[in-house]
């Protein structure tokens, strides 16, 4: 399988699935598919997104007893 066509069937799988798919990762995906990045930069891309994101709402709710 192409990179082109399996960047394709995982999107189209995590959206069936509910996941959101981030213009920023199609952006990426696009790039990887075209050969432009390796499938581990694309995967620290996308890990580093999204565990800023995660940290960020994880803080956000979190009250601080003393």
């Amino acid at each position: 399988m192409d990179r082109k066509r399996a960047v394709e069937e995982a999107i189209h799988s995590g959206e069936m699935e509910g996941a959101y798919v981030s213009d920023e990762f199609r952006n990426d995906a696009n790039e990887f598919a075209q050969g432009g990045m390796s499938i581990e930069q694309l995967m620290q891309r996308a890990w580093r997104r999204n565990n800023h994101r995660a940290g960020m709402d994880a803080h956000a709710g979190e009250s601080h007893a003393v």
